[in-house]
C-alpha cells in the first residue's frame, strides 16, 4: 500500500503512526515489571517509565532518517524484554542511577558493536542466539511467577484471586494471538492487560482506592526526570556488555525482518543498514541512561504492524515518535500505566517467557546440526539451568562474578560461545567430491543423480557450518537442475567436480567440468530456463583451459 520511499496521505499517516504507538505503549510493561519487581515507588516508576518512553520516541524518529544517521525504514523501538532480567538485578542494588548505568553501557556496547558487526559476527551463530533466547525466557519465568501471586522478593504463596487475574489475562493474550484475524491479533498484549486490569477491579484486588492517585494526575503536564544520576558497579559491567551484545544481535533479526518486508526478492543481509539500525538502538540507550531509563530494541510486534497494514513507509516513523513524545508529557497516561496490578505483569511475563523459549528453540532447530553443535546447544542449556535449580549454587563465589554466575541468561550464552568457538577446531570448512552423470538424453535423470550424488556431502557440511536447513536444500536442488539443463544442451561432459564451502555466511558451489562456459541468459525471455534458474542465485561462468569452464553458484546460508 505504502513503500519505504511514499508519502502516505496524512489522515492515513496519522491513523498508522496511532497504532504503532499504540502498540509500542503497551510495551510499558516490562519496565514497569523491572519496576515493580525493583520496588520503586509510585513516583520513581513515573519517572522511569516517562524517561524510556521519550528515549523509544527519539530512537523511533532516527530510525525514519536515511542512512547513514538512521536506517531509513519504519521501525519503531520499545522497552526491550531482552533486558528485564539483567534490569532488575541492576535497580535491586542501586534504583534508578543503577538502571541508568546500565542503558549507557548498553549504547556504548552497541555504538562498538555496530561498527564491528562484519568482524565478530561469527561469534553469534544460530545456536548461540537460540540458547541465549531460551535462557532469557527462564530467567523470566521466576520473576513471573512471584509476579503472578503478588510477592516479588519473596517465595510465593497460594491465593485464588491473584491466579485467576494472572489466568484471564494469560487466556485473552493467548485467545486473541490464536484465533483472532488480521490486525486483532496484534492487540492480543493489549486485550490480555484490559481483560486482567478489569477483572482485578471486580474482584477488589485492584478497586477504586488503588486507582484513586490516578484522579489527582493531570492531562498534560512536564516530564519529571532525573537527568544524569547513572551509576554502576563493577561487578555487573560484564553481565550488560554480554546483554548488550545480545540485544544487538536480536537487532540484527529485526532488521533482517525490515529488509524482507520491504523488498520481496531479498536474499542477504544489508549490513550497513543493520550496523545503522544498531547505533540507533544504541543512541536510544543513551538517551535512556542520561533521563534514567533502561535499554531499547527494534519492535518485531510493529513490524508484524507493518506487514498487516501493507504499509512501510518511513515516515511513519515520524509520526509514531511524535505520538509517543506527547505520550511523555501526559502524567495521566504515564501513571495509569505504572498502576496496572502485579498479576496481570507477571502474566504478562510468563506469556513473553513462553514465547521466547519457542523462539529459542526455532532459531537452531531451523539450522543443520551435527554432533558437535548439539553438544553446544544441550550443555549450555545445562549449565544455563544451573542458577535456577540450585539458587545457592554460587553464594561462596566472589561478588564480582555473582551476577553473572547466577543468570541462567549470561551463564548459558557465555558457555555456548565458548564452546561454539573451541569446538570450531577440526570442523570441516570445505568439501570436494567428483560426480559422474549418466548417459541419458533425459534431463531427469541427470536432475536425480546429480542430486542424490551431492546431498550427503553438502547436508554434512551444512551441519558443520550451522547453515539454514532450507538453504541447503534449496542450493542441493537448484545447482542440480542448472547441471542437468546444461548437460542436456550439451555444454557439460560426463563428469563434473564439485568444491563447496562456505564463504561470508554463503554456501558456494564450485562446479568444473569439460565444455564451453553456458550461453548467456536472454533477459527478454521469461520463459527461459536458465533464466529462471539463474533468478535463484549468483552465478558466475570462467574459462579455465582450452576445454575447461568453472560454473560458481552461490545461495545465502
Amino acid at each position: 500500500m505504502y513503500g519505504v520511499e511514499d508519502h502516505p496521505r496524512p489522515a492515513h499517516a496519522l491513523a498508522l503512526g496511532l497504532q504503532h504507538a499504540l502498540l509500542a505503549l503497551v510495551f510499558l510493561v516490562y519496565p514497569l515489571a523491572a519496576a515493580q519487581q525493583i520496588g520503586l515507588s509510585v513516583s520513581d516508576t513515573q519517572k522511569f517509565l516517562v524517561a524510556v518512553v521519550l528515549s523509544i520516541g527519539a530512537a523511533t524518529c532516527l530510525h525514519g532518517i536515511r542512512r547513514p544517521v538512521g536506517t531509513g525504514a519504519l521501525a519503531v523501538e520499545i522497552p526491550t524484554p531482552a533486558f528485564l532480567p539483567t534490569a532488575v538485578l541492576a535497580g535491586s542494588t542501586g534504583g534508578i542511577a543503577m538502571l541508568a548505568g546500565m542503558s549507557l553501557v548498553s549504547g556504548v556496547v552497541e555504538l562498538f558493536f555496530a561498527g564491528a558487526l562484519r568482524r565478530i559476527r561469527s561469534l553469534f551463530p544460530a545456536e548461540v542466539c537460540g540458547v541465549a533466547v531460551m535462557m532469557l525466557g527462564l530467567s523470566l519465568v521466576r520473576p513471573g511467577i512471584l509476579n503472578v501471586f503478588g510477592t516479588p522478593g519473596s517465595e510465593p504463596a497460594f491465593a485464588a484471586t491473584p491466579l485467576a487475574v494472572a489466568a484471564v489475562t494469560l487466556a485473552t493474550i493467548a485467545s486473541i494471538a490464536l484465533f483472532g484475524s488480521g490486525r486483532i491479533k496484534l492487540l492480543a498484549l493489549g486485550g490480555g492487560v484490559l481483560a486482567g486490569t478489569s477483572l482485578s477491579w471486580v474482584t477488589g484486588l485492584a478497586g477504586s482506592r488503588h486507582w484513586a492517585p490516578l484522579a489527582a494526575s493531570g492531562w498534560i503536564g512536564t516530564p519529571d526526570l532525573e537527568i544524569g544520576t547513572a551509576a554502576l558497579k563493577p561487578e555487573l559491567l560484564p553481565l550488560c556488555i554480554v546483554m548488550a551484545l545480545i540485544l544487538a544481535i536480536d537487532n540484527v533479526g529485526m532488521l533482517i525482518g525490515i529488509q524482507r518486508q520491504a523488498n520481496p526478492g531479498w536474499s542477504r543481509i544489508d549490513v550497513q543498514q543493520a550496523g545503522s539500525g544498531i547505533r540507533v538502538s544504541s543512541i536510544g540507550d543513551l538517551i535512556a541512561g542520561l533521563l534514567g531509563g533502561m535499554p531499547t530494541g527494534i519492535s518485531s510486534a510493529n513490524i508484524s504492524l507493518a506487514h498487516a497494514t501493507g504499509a512501510v513507509a518511513r515516515r511513519i516513523s515520524f509520526i509514531t515518535a511524535a505520538l509517543l513524545v506527547l505520550a511523555a508529557f501526559s502524567p495521566k497516561a504515564i501513571k495509569a500505566v505504572s498502576m496496572i496490578p502485579r498479576p496481570v505483569v507477571g502474566a504478562v511475563m510468563v506469556y513473553a517467557a513462553a514465547y521466547m523459549l519457542v523462539s529459542g528453540m526455532t532459531l537452531f532447530l531451523g539450522r543443520l546440526l551435527n554432533e558437535r553443535r548439539m553438544f553446544v546447544v544441550g550443555l549450555s542449556i545445562v549449565v544455563g539451568l544451573c542458577p535456577a535449580v540450585a539458587p545457592t549454587l554460587f553464594t561462596a563465589v566472589s561478588p564480582t562474578l555473582r551476577p553473572i554466575l547466577e543468570s541462567p541468561l549470561a551463564l548459558g550464552s557465555f558457555c555456548a560461545i565458548l564452546l561454539t568457538q573451541l569446538l570450531r577446531i577440526g570442523a570441516a570448512k570445505k568439501a570436494e567430491l567428483t560426480v559422474e552423470l549418466p548417459s541419458s538424453e533425459n534431463e531427469m535423470v541427470h536432475e536425480l543423480s546429480f542430486n542424490k550424488a551431492i546431498r550427503p556431502t553438502l547436508l554434512e557440511l551444512g551441519a558443520s557450518a550451522g547453515a539454514s536447513r532450507p538453504a541447503v536444500y534449496r542450493a542441493i536442488d537448484v545447482s542440480s537442475e542448472i547441471v542437468a539443463c546444461l548437460k542436456v544442451a550439451g555444454h557439460i561432459g560426463h563428469r563434473v567436480t564439485v568444491v563447496a564451502s562456505f564463504v561470508d555466511s554463503r554456501l558456494q558451489l564450485t562446479l568444473g567440468y569439460d565444455g564451453d562456459p553456458p550461453p548467456a541468459v536472454d533477459s527478454s525471455r521469461p520463459d527461459d530456463v536458465l533464466q529462471r534458474l539463474y533468478a535463484q542465485t549468483d552465478v558466475m561462468a570462467r574459462q579455465r583451459g582450452a576445454n575447461r569452464s568453472e560454473l560458481t553458484v552461490a545461495f545465502d546460508s
